[in-house]
């Protein structure tokens, strides 16, 4: 595994499990880390191509990343109050 993914991944493991322990939601954990992996991918990718060097540790978008799973534990908790 390349050194930039680990925090990475740490991110979009530990920002949905924050935040469920924060709040409560998203009660599917699974699919909050899920959504939350696709985020921080999204966000890596939108960081290189605008080579942004904002919150940068090696080559991992780590302010991108942070945002990016917080913004989908946020969406994914909304969606589960909406639905009950």
């Amino acid at each position: 595994m390349p050194p930039a993914v680990v925090p990475l991944l740490l991110v979009a493991i530990g920002v949905p499990a924050a935040f469920r322990a924060a709040v409560g939601r998203p009660r599917g954990l699974a699919t909050a880390w899920l959504a939350a992996i696709a985020a921080v991918a999204a966000a890596q990718v939108f960081g290189e191509l605008t080579a942004s060097r904002t919150g940068v540790l090696g080559d991992a978008q780590l302010l991108y990343a942070v945002v990016a799973a917080a913004i989908s534990s946020g969406v994914l908790a909304l969606v589960e109050r909406a639905a009950r």
